[in-house]
């Protein structure tokens, strides 16, 4: 059965449309909801759409404060008619015939398609397939987007699509992403993820296009015990190249640890994913400190100026807190809560990496602390000196031929591959 029916659906200022497939769609705020709803007001599991005999049908399941269809109270269950208005908490559906919404009949609701791109990618499909893309996979959803694998209809290839999170991004942020982004896609560099396009699906969304790079992330070889120091220092080192480009150009990646470094699997080239908080405004979307606390600078948590977590500096300590992790599996810092990580960062204790790991050569622990100096001016003076700091320990572990990692530690199950871009 194709989709006869489309919910455009609002909460707050945020607006989609939902084509409604062969499968029932159960609308909540909880895991369990294949529609979920960013509203407070809706239960878990509140209500459910289903087509029937090409009638469209809405059903309580029993949430909180009940279901309305053009402001009547639903009981069990009612057939719906086009330009129906149903109302869940404070979230609004509207039904549209799928020829009077404009949009094609398709099996976005298939067990296939939702599975792989899962309900949060539903919303998206029809618009990116407007922009020449198809959403094939669901790869990740961070604070800043939802990255899903897509499939470039010109070229047949794969690319990395990413959506700006609406809900954490102002009119003035968006319009400056797209602008840097533009700027970002002119840097050509082998260690940088390349941007390929970028622009506004027709539901106001801003997406990003990248390459799609196939392997796994420093913090999948690490937790799997398969980086050997000889791998972590060379996958230092090219982040390090691509911090100075990113630098030179003006700037700031602000997100640097080991889940945004890409091992790609057939080359074993390091690329630099997720540009996501270089693309915002200070303070990161919506005001949101900027950055993954553990990694990230003390003055991004805490910035005494909008413009201080701003500076190639809070780069810096992210690639010592990142290297750090690589040498010992480990993070530099843990705690209960954000205030605790903060005071270690600046008051210590600082834990020495050669103390947790015997092969890891004491001089390391100079250079990641260096990098992770409380006061941004007491840390390197750029990303090259660095890397070159890190160059010369190359020469004390040079790689082995062959590709064997043969120093090893914390060895777990190896998680699978992400693709990122």
């Amino acid at each position: 059965m194709s989709s006869k029916y489309v919910l455009v659906v609002s909460v707050g200022d945020q607006r989609r449309e939902i084509p409604v497939g062969d499968k029932e769609l159960v609308v909540g705020r909880g895991a369990e909801a294949s529609l979920r709803v960013p509203d407070d007001y809706c239960s878990r599991i509140h209500g459910k759409f289903v087509q029937r005999d090409g009638d469209l049908y809405v059903e309580d399941v029993g949430g909180r404060n009940g279901i309305f269809v053009n402001g009547k109270q639903v009981l069990l269950d009612q057939k719906l008619r086009d330009g129906d208005e149903v109302r869940m908490g404070r979230s609004t559906f509207s039904v549209r015939q799928a020829m009077a919404a404009h949009v094609a009949a398709d099996p976005s609701m298939s067990d296939t398609i939702t599975r792989d791109i899962g309900p949060e990618g539903i919303q998206f499909q029809g618009p990116a397939a407007e922009m020449g893309f198809k959403l094939t996979k669901l790869i990740a959803i961070s604070g800043m987007g939802i990255l899903f694998k897509a499939t470039d209809k010109t070229t047949g290839g794969n690319v990395a699509f990413k959506i700006l999170r609406p809900d954490r991004a102002t009119e003035a942020n968006i319009a400056r992403a797209v602008e840097e982004a533009k700027s970002l896609s002119r840097i050509r560099n082998k260690n940088i993820v390349k941007i390929l396009t970028t622009g506004r699906l027709r539901n106001g969304e801003s997406f990003l296009v990248m390459d799609f790079v196939e392997g796994y992330t420093a913090t999948q070889l690490g937790k799997a015990g398969r980086l050997g120091i000889p791998e972590a220092l060379k996958i230092a080192s090219d982040t390090c190249a691509a911090l100075h480009v990113v630098h030179e150009r003006g700037m700031v990646h602000r997100d640097v640890k080991p889940s945004n470094l890409m091992v790609e699997e057939k080359t074993d080239r390091t690329v630099l994913i997720d540009f996501s908080l270089a693309l915002t405004e200070p303070g990161g979307l919506a005001g949101a400190p900027a950055g993954t606390v553990v990694f990230c600078a003390p003055e991004q948590v805490q910035p005494s100026t909008p413009e201080e977590g701003m500076h190639p500096a809070v780069d810096l300590y992210g690639m010592g807190g990142t290297l750090f992790f690589m040498l010992t599996g480990q993070r530099p810092f843990s705690g209960g809560s954000t205030v605790e990580i903060q005071k270690k960062k600046m008051e210590g204790p600082w834990p020495r990496m050669h103390e947790l790991h015997k092969y890891v050569h004491p001089g390391l622990d100079e250079v990641v602390w260096d990098c992770m100096k409380p006061t941004p001016a007491d840390r390197p003076a750029d990303a090259n000196t660095v890397r070159k700091r890190i160059d010369e320990f190359r020469k004390i572990y040079p790689a082995r031929s062959g590709g064997r990692r043969d120093i090893q530690w914390a060895p777990v199950r190896s998680r699978g591959r992400r693709g990122a871009g």
